[in-house]
């Protein structure tokens, strides 16, 4: 199959790319190369070729200033790359294609939610219902949501914007289980294989 994994630079979405190239031909621009806050390049996006597209992208700058706090850029963005950027390319991927297979990535925070992520749970929900409800329109693609727990990547790093040392993530990191990046991306491969609607993965406890 000829797969394109949106954010394959780092985290979860390099590891997406490593599981699938073993068996599959995968396509993964980096971010000079498509920039998801350029709608206008979503809209011009030929996706016809993909059998799957994976949206690993995701923003989370600053949430640790709570919604108050944080700026509303960096809370536009978060609603930009999680939300209306993911939604568009749905929209492309709708357009192009009859059949295929649409993954994204949302999180558990959307059924037990947090003031500091509130925008960015926001948008992952929103993302949820807008997609639950294109769905319905076409039949022939198979939109799966993959909805994770706790993971270690660089968002973090992302979140706190060079505020906590390396050290000091790693300690926020070991004081409740999480999963990791690989962990992701074998689910994927098997959302892939079985054409699974939705998939919930927690760290155990």
């Amino acid at each position: 199959m000829r797969i394109l994994v949106i954010g394959g630079s780092g985290g979860v979405g390099q590891a997406v790319v490593q599981q699938l190239s073993e068996q599959h031909e995968v396509v993964s621009p980096t971010r000079d190369e498509f920039d998801l806050s350029n709608f206008d390049a979503i809209d011009q996006l030929d996706l016809s070729s993909y059998d799957v597209v994976v949206n690993c992208a995701g923003a989370n700058p600053a949430a640790f200033l709570g919604w108050q706090k944080n700026s509303w850029s960096n809370q536009v963005s978060q609603v930009n790359i999680n939300f209306t950027a993911a939604l568009l390319l749905v929209k492309q991927y709708t357009r192009q294609r009859q059949n295929g297979q649409f993954i994204y990535i949302t999180s558990t925070n959307v059924d037990d939610p947090i003031a500091y992520n509130i925008f960015y749970t926001g948008a992952k929900a929103a993302l949820r219902y807008s997609v639950n409800s294109i769905k319905k329109e076409f039949p022939g693609i198979v939109f799966t949501e993959i909805c994770p727990g706790k993971i270690k990547t660089r968002m973090l790093d992302q979140n706190y914007q060079g505020t906590k040392t390396a050290e000091e993530i790693e300690d926020l990191y070991a004081r409740s289980p999480y999963l990791k990046a690989t962990d992701i991306a074998r689910v994927i491969e098997d959302a892939i294989k079985y054409k699974l609607d939705q998939v919930t993965i927690q760290p155990h406890e």
